[in-house]
Protein backbone atom coordinates (compact mmCIF):
# COMPACT_ATOMS: atom_id res chain seq x y z
CA UNK A 1 0.00 0.00 0.00
CA UNK A 2 1.86 3.26 -0.83
CA UNK A 3 -0.26 6.45 -0.63
CA UNK A 4 0.79 9.25 -2.99
CA UNK A 5 -1.94 11.76 -2.32
CA UNK A 6 -2.06 14.05 1.11
CA UNK A 7 -3.51 12.19 3.98
CA UNK A 8 -5.70 14.74 6.47
CA UNK A 9 -6.90 14.30 10.31
CA UNK A 10 -9.73 15.10 11.22
CA UNK A 11 -10.60 14.83 14.82
CA UNK A 12 -10.53 16.73 18.25
CA UNK A 13 -7.54 17.67 21.17
CA UNK A 14 -6.58 14.10 20.98
CA UNK A 15 -5.29 14.10 17.32
CA UNK A 16 -3.98 18.10 18.25
CA UNK A 17 -1.93 16.38 20.61
CA UNK A 18 -3.12 18.85 23.69
CA UNK A 19 -1.87 18.22 27.15
CA UNK A 20 -2.79 20.12 30.01
CA UNK A 21 -0.06 22.28 32.30
CA UNK A 22 -0.72 20.95 35.52
CA UNK A 23 0.86 24.30 37.64
CA UNK A 24 -0.84 26.76 35.50
CA UNK A 25 -4.25 24.99 34.67
CA UNK A 26 -3.34 25.33 30.77
CA UNK A 27 -3.54 23.59 28.05
CA UNK A 28 -0.75 23.47 25.07
CA UNK A 29 0.07 21.59 22.30
CA UNK A 30 2.90 18.95 22.74
CA UNK A 31 4.48 17.43 20.29
CA UNK A 32 4.69 13.89 21.05
CA UNK A 33 1.92 12.72 18.86
CA UNK A 34 4.73 12.95 16.23
CA UNK A 35 2.38 13.45 13.29
CA UNK A 36 5.28 14.89 11.45
CA UNK A 37 7.87 12.31 12.29
CA UNK A 38 5.34 9.79 11.09
CA UNK A 39 4.74 11.70 8.09
CA UNK A 40 8.15 11.75 7.18
CA UNK A 41 9.07 8.35 8.08
CA UNK A 42 6.88 6.54 6.01
CA UNK A 43 7.31 9.65 3.09
CA UNK A 44 3.76 10.71 3.71
CA UNK A 45 2.08 14.30 3.19
CA UNK A 46 -0.17 14.78 6.34
CA UNK A 47 -2.27 18.09 7.37
CA UNK A 48 -3.67 18.04 10.95
CA UNK A 49 -7.06 19.90 10.89
CA UNK A 50 -8.22 18.54 14.41
CA UNK A 51 -9.41 20.99 16.62
CA UNK A 52 -9.63 21.67 20.34
CA UNK A 53 -13.39 20.70 21.65
CA UNK A 54 -14.47 19.55 18.23
CA UNK A 55 -17.33 17.83 17.81
CA UNK A 56 -18.60 15.29 14.85
CA UNK A 57 -21.04 18.00 13.60
CA UNK A 58 -18.35 20.63 13.44
CA UNK A 59 -16.07 18.34 11.93
CA UNK A 60 -18.01 17.51 9.56
CA UNK A 61 -18.15 21.17 8.33
CA UNK A 62 -14.57 21.53 8.17
CA UNK A 63 -14.11 18.04 6.67
CA UNK A 64 -16.51 19.67 3.40
CA UNK A 65 -14.68 22.43 3.91
CA UNK A 66 -11.02 21.83 3.68
CA UNK A 67 -12.15 18.87 0.28
CA UNK A 68 -13.78 21.76 -1.36
CA UNK A 69 -10.70 23.52 -1.40
CA UNK A 70 -8.20 20.62 -1.46
CA UNK A 71 -10.07 17.88 -3.25
CA UNK A 72 -7.25 15.94 -3.93
CA UNK A 73 -6.84 13.32 -1.53
CA UNK A 74 -6.08 9.99 -0.87
CA UNK A 75 -7.47 9.47 3.04
CA UNK A 76 -8.95 10.64 5.89
CA UNK A 77 -8.58 10.44 9.32
CA UNK A 78 -11.71 10.54 11.97
CA UNK A 79 -11.33 10.88 15.39
CA UNK A 80 -14.56 12.23 17.06
CA UNK A 81 -16.53 11.27 20.23
CA UNK A 82 -14.95 12.52 23.24
CA UNK A 83 -16.70 15.90 23.20
CA UNK A 84 -19.41 14.56 21.40
CA UNK A 85 -20.39 11.92 24.73
CA UNK A 86 -19.85 14.70 27.11
CA UNK A 87 -22.27 16.77 29.04
CA UNK A 88 -23.25 20.66 30.41
CA UNK A 89 -21.77 19.54 33.79
CA UNK A 90 -23.12 22.83 35.15
CA UNK A 91 -27.03 22.07 33.96
CA UNK A 92 -26.62 18.70 35.43
CA UNK A 93 -25.08 19.78 39.21
CA UNK A 94 -27.83 22.18 38.93
CA UNK A 95 -30.75 19.95 38.13
CA UNK A 96 -29.43 16.16 38.69
CA UNK A 97 -33.40 15.05 38.80
CA UNK A 98 -34.11 16.13 35.50
CA UNK A 99 -33.16 14.48 31.68
CA UNK A 100 -29.88 15.40 30.56
CA UNK A 101 -28.57 14.84 26.79
CA UNK A 102 -25.02 14.75 25.82
CA UNK A 103 -23.52 17.49 23.47
CA UNK A 104 -24.50 14.74 20.67
CA UNK A 105 -26.51 12.52 21.07
CA UNK A 106 -25.18 8.98 20.25
CA UNK A 107 -28.19 8.06 17.30
CA UNK A 108 -27.15 11.60 15.64
CA UNK A 109 -23.36 10.93 16.64
CA UNK A 110 -24.07 7.88 14.70
CA UNK A 111 -26.22 9.85 11.83
CA UNK A 112 -23.58 12.41 10.89
CA UNK A 113 -20.12 9.78 11.21
CA UNK A 114 -22.07 7.51 8.25
CA UNK A 115 -22.78 11.09 6.45
CA UNK A 116 -19.26 11.72 6.95
CA UNK A 117 -18.14 8.28 5.56
CA UNK A 118 -20.52 8.35 2.89
CA UNK A 119 -18.98 12.18 2.08
CA UNK A 120 -15.93 10.82 1.75
CA UNK A 121 -16.04 7.52 -0.38
CA UNK A 122 -18.47 9.42 -3.03
CA UNK A 123 -15.28 11.29 -3.35
CA UNK A 124 -12.62 8.43 -3.64
CA UNK A 125 -10.79 9.07 -0.73
CA UNK A 126 -10.64 6.35 2.18
CA UNK A 127 -12.31 6.96 5.40
CA UNK A 128 -10.15 5.87 8.32
CA UNK A 129 -11.81 5.44 12.06
CA UNK A 130 -9.72 5.35 15.01
CA UNK A 131 -11.45 4.09 19.02
CA UNK A 132 -11.63 6.19 21.78
CA UNK A 133 -8.70 6.58 23.73
CA UNK A 134 -10.44 5.99 27.45
CA UNK A 135 -10.47 8.11 30.09
CA UNK A 136 -9.98 8.01 33.67
CA UNK A 137 -13.38 8.69 35.18
CA UNK A 138 -13.05 9.92 39.03
CA UNK A 139 -9.77 11.79 37.82
CA UNK A 140 -12.10 13.32 35.59
CA UNK A 141 -14.98 14.15 37.42
CA UNK A 142 -12.57 15.85 40.09
CA UNK A 143 -11.36 18.06 37.61
CA UNK A 144 -14.96 19.00 35.66
CA UNK A 145 -16.07 20.12 39.83
CA UNK A 146 -12.80 21.85 40.75
CA UNK A 147 -14.38 25.16 39.97
CA UNK A 148 -17.20 24.81 42.62
CA UNK A 149 -19.66 22.47 41.23
CA UNK A 150 -21.21 19.79 43.43
CA UNK A 151 -20.02 16.54 42.67
CA UNK A 152 -22.58 15.16 45.42
CA UNK A 153 -25.60 16.08 43.05
CA UNK A 154 -23.83 15.10 39.75
CA UNK A 155 -22.90 11.58 41.21
CA UNK A 156 -26.72 11.53 42.10
CA UNK A 157 -27.51 11.85 38.59
CA UNK A 158 -25.06 9.85 37.26
CA UNK A 159 -25.63 6.65 39.75
CA UNK A 160 -22.41 6.14 40.47
CA UNK A 161 -18.77 7.63 38.35
CA UNK A 162 -18.04 4.91 36.23
CA UNK A 163 -21.04 6.06 34.23
CA UNK A 164 -18.49 8.55 32.79
CA UNK A 165 -16.73 5.77 31.74
CA UNK A 166 -19.45 3.86 30.50
CA UNK A 167 -20.83 6.72 28.27
CA UNK A 168 -17.77 7.39 26.86
CA UNK A 169 -17.16 3.65 25.76
CA UNK A 170 -20.60 3.74 24.09
CA UNK A 171 -19.73 6.20 21.62
CA UNK A 172 -16.06 4.02 20.81
CA UNK A 173 -18.09 0.83 20.27
CA UNK A 174 -19.94 2.49 17.82
CA UNK A 175 -17.25 3.85 16.10
CA UNK A 176 -15.72 -0.17 16.05
CA UNK A 177 -19.16 -1.28 14.72
CA UNK A 178 -19.41 1.54 11.58
CA UNK A 179 -15.87 0.28 10.62
CA UNK A 180 -17.14 -3.00 10.88
CA UNK A 181 -20.41 -2.23 9.08
CA UNK A 182 -18.85 -0.51 6.11
CA UNK A 183 -15.72 -2.26 6.04
CA UNK A 184 -12.83 0.14 6.65
CA UNK A 185 -9.70 0.43 8.75
CA UNK A 186 -9.35 0.84 12.47
CA UNK A 187 -6.93 2.41 14.02
CA UNK A 188 -7.66 0.75 17.62
CA UNK A 189 -6.29 3.37 20.08
CA UNK A 190 -8.66 2.44 23.19
CA UNK A 191 -6.58 -0.50 23.03
CA UNK A 192 -3.23 0.92 23.16
CA UNK A 193 -4.12 2.60 26.27
CA UNK A 194 -6.17 -0.57 28.01
CA UNK A 195 -3.16 -3.07 27.74
CA UNK A 196 -0.85 -0.54 30.20
CA UNK A 197 -1.39 -2.22 33.61
CA UNK A 198 -1.04 1.78 34.80
CA UNK A 199 -3.51 3.05 32.32
CA UNK A 200 -3.38 6.19 34.78
CA UNK A 201 0.07 7.36 34.24
CA UNK A 202 -0.64 8.10 30.52
CA UNK A 203 -3.03 10.48 31.38
CA UNK A 204 -2.90 14.46 32.13
CA UNK A 205 -4.44 15.87 35.37
CA UNK A 206 -7.88 16.05 34.13
CA UNK A 207 -8.25 12.60 33.27
CA UNK A 208 -9.57 12.97 29.50
CA UNK A 209 -6.10 13.89 27.62
CA UNK A 210 -3.22 11.91 27.12
CA UNK A 211 -0.03 13.47 28.38
CA UNK A 212 2.91 13.40 26.57
CA UNK A 213 4.16 9.53 27.51
CA UNK A 214 -0.03 8.98 26.63
CA UNK A 215 0.88 10.66 23.12
CA UNK A 216 3.50 8.42 22.46
CA UNK A 217 1.07 4.47 22.79
CA UNK A 218 -0.84 6.99 19.75
CA UNK A 219 1.94 7.82 17.76
CA UNK A 220 3.09 3.81 18.17
CA UNK A 221 -0.23 2.88 17.45
CA UNK A 222 -0.19 4.80 14.36
CA UNK A 223 2.95 3.66 13.34
CA UNK A 224 1.72 -0.07 14.00
CA UNK A 225 -1.02 0.11 11.74
CA UNK A 226 0.80 1.78 8.74
CA UNK A 227 3.37 -0.93 8.86
CA UNK A 228 0.39 -3.17 9.03
CA UNK A 229 -1.00 -2.31 5.68
CA UNK A 230 2.15 -2.54 3.88
CA UNK A 231 3.54 1.49 4.24
CA UNK A 232 6.91 0.86 4.42
CA UNK A 233 9.60 3.82 5.99
CA UNK A 234 10.89 6.08 3.22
Amino acid sequence: MKLLKPVMIFGDSIMKGVVLNREEERYHVSHELGVEELADRFGLKVENRSRFGCTVDKGFMLLRRALEKEPDCAAVVLEYGGNDCDFDWAQVAQAPEAEHEPHSPLERFTATYESMIAYLRERNVLPILTTLPPLCAERYLNWVCRAGLDKAKILSWLGDVNAIYRYHERYSRRIEQLAEKYGLPLVDLRAAFLEQRQMEAYFCEDGIHPNEKGQRLIHDAFSRYMAEKGLTPA
